[in-house]
């Protein structure tokens, strides 16, 4: 039986009450955009000879040249995000790139910039493989020096359970997409928990089925701009390359966002949520486009649901 939108919103208020298991459903939302097509918004791109860079967006820099394609929200207080994310390998990625789909909660006030994000990305580097890994990372300065991936230092705490076939970060995602055929997704959802006598504590909750399963949290007591909220909330795929010379790696399908369902990545359903875990529609003033370099581009979807499609594939040259 499907669920509407605002007794998803009460179960996860429930859910949050108790810390137990809660019946997910889709939250069907208004659309972002009103019209479709390919967006052109570019900022910032990678400057010749350079590093990838932003002034009004800040990703992790763990590789010279950082390339993202996604969607912002700018908020005075946010206290959550949601999204179905499509699920694509990268088995070609070399051992010095990566490819990444995330989502993304920061705030960057008084000179301190904290964030938390979540995902599906292919790393060898940090794997020593070329598979489709979930992921977590936190950290309090704009460099990302602190902080780290999953639960490979102090900080995301991991949720003790017994249950069997449910990805958690680090791990490695099996059903994946593939073209013109398969769709296969993951929805995660970021959480901060506001009851009185809690602590705020940014929750990962992983909705597999009819079943949302908290997967760990990050302590308040990690960050310090972001432990009361977040402001600003992000949906993007991201890559990286070592050398300006070498091919960028997929992103999305790697393929490019026209190409519409089972072709082309996507985030779909994207939300905000409130301080008492209810959805919140971003406001299609406060969303932005990101796209900084030419190689991945972004399109919203016609039939709206607050889906879009981002991606783009191997080159060396746009």
């Amino acid at each position: 039986m499907k669920m509407d939108r605002y007794a998803a919103s009460v179960l996860t208020f429930l859910c949050l009450q108790s810390l137990c298991f809660l019946t997910g459903a889709s939250l069907p939302m208004k659309n972002l955009v009103s019209t479709a097509g390919l967006i052109g918004q570019i900022r910032n791109p990678i400057p010749e000879g350079g590093e990838a860079g932003t002034n009004d967006f800040t990703f992790p820099r763990p590789i010279m040249a950082n390339s993202v394609a996604g969607m912002t929200n700018r908020s005075d207080q946010v206290f959550g995000i949601y999204a179905r994310i499509s699920a694509w390998g990268h088995e070609h990625t070399k051992s010095d790139a990566y490819s990444a789909a995330v989502i993304q909660v920061s705030n960057d006030q008084g000179g301190e910039y904290n964030a938390i994000r979540a995902g599906l990305h292919t790393h060898p580097s940090l794997y020593k493989d070329n598979k489709l890994h979930m992921f977590a990372q936190w950290t309090k300065d704009r460099d990302w020096n602190t902080g780290c991936y999953n639960a490979d230092c102090p900080g995301f705490v991991p949720f003790n359970d017994g249950f069997t076939g449910i990805a958690k970060p680090g791990m490695v995602i099996e059903e994946l997409s593939s073209y013109g055929q398969t769709d296969s997704s993951v929805i995660l959802q970021i959480v901060k928990d506001e009851r009185p006598g809690i602590g705020g504590d940014w929750w990962l909750y992983r909705v597999s089925g009819p079943v949302r399963f908290p997967l760990g949290y990050w302590p308040a007591s990690l960050f310090t701009s972001m432990s009361r909220h977040a402001t600003e909330a992000a949906w993007y795929g991201a890559a990286g390359f070592a050398r300006r010379d070498d091919d960028r790696p997929a992103m999305g399908s790697g393929h490019g966002p026209g190409e519409g369902p089972t072709r082309s990545a996507y985030f779909a359903d994207i939300s905000l949520m409130d301080n008492m875990a209810y959805p919140v529609d971003p406001s299609p003033a406060g969303v932005l486009p990101v796209v900084d370099d030419g190689c991945y581009q972004l399109a919203m979807d016609p039939a709206g649901g607050n889906t879009f499609f981002y991606g783009g594939p191997v080159g060396r040259s746009c």
